[in-house]
């Protein structure tokens, strides 16, 4: 009984078919498509067919010996290349939304998860002309380093409060610290708030799970204003 590879590459432009194929060939080693679609139970013209997706997209090679056999390509390879392709993406569509400029409007955007977190934050920085202000823990400031950097760079002000103690080696001059028990009734051990221009990025940590909010919306950012000024002693 073949044991599929519990790995879903269908969000990023993989048919169900080639998941399928690429999950079937990590468990088989090398395959033909003729053994590809016997073990699948499909057609083998399907099987042909999505092991030349995966070739064509990376996450397979086929051998020049006949009958062509395919290999799968190794997934931490795979996750390179989504990695790759989908900050190409990004990069993409935020220079277009600078080309086309803000618009009025309030909008709020739901964040789960530390990883969004950090790219949404990330980008904020490095996108806001203005001052910025920024809340967080030692951990979350030090992996922002490269906003802070390019703002350094630029002549941006950055204003840094950190929450807890100061390790000593940040990314970034701060502007203070704020006492970890200030902020823990409000937004749990390691919240997290930034201010940038006319948006706003606040999160809440309990345990390992992290979520928040990105917004426009003014009186939400006036909210988290306040609620930063009350954070810093402001």
């Amino acid at each position: 009984l073949l044991l599929m590879a519990n790995i879903n590459l269908t969000p990023f432009g993989f048919t169900p078919t080639e998941n399928l194929a690429y999950g079937a060939l990590l468990e088989m080693g090398p395959s033909s498509g003729y053994a590809l679609a016997k073990e699948l139970s499909i057609a083998r013209a399907n099987a042909y067919q999505a092991l030349n997706g995966l070739v064509a997209k990376g996450a397979a090679g086929a051998t020049e010996e006949q009958p062509q056999r395919y290999r799968a390509e190794r997934p931490d390879a795979i996750l390179a290349r989504v990695i790759d392709s989908e900050a190409r993406k990004l990069d993409a569509l935020a220079a277009q939304v600078d080309t086309v400029g803000q618009r009025e409007g309030a909008a709020i955007v739901e964040l789960r998860g530390g990883r969004s977190l950090v790219d949404i934050s990330l980008r904020t920085l490095a996108r806001e002309p203005g001052e910025v202000t920024c809340i967080a823990d030692p951990a979350l400031v030090a992996v922002l380093g490269p906003a802070w950097r390019h703002r350094a760079t630029a002549s941006r002000k950055s204003s840094v409060w950190l929450l807890g103690e100061d390790p000593g080696d940040l990314p970034v001059p701060l502007a203070g610290l704020v006492e970890a028990e200030r902020s823990e009734t409000l937004l749990g051990d390691g919240g997290f708030v930034l201010l940038a221009g006319d948006v706003a990025v606040i999160t809440t940590a309990w345990g390992d799970e992290i979520s928040g909010y990105w917004t426009s919306d003014a009186t939400i950012v006036g909210a988290v204003k306040g609620l930063a000024a009350h954070l810093v002693g402001q």
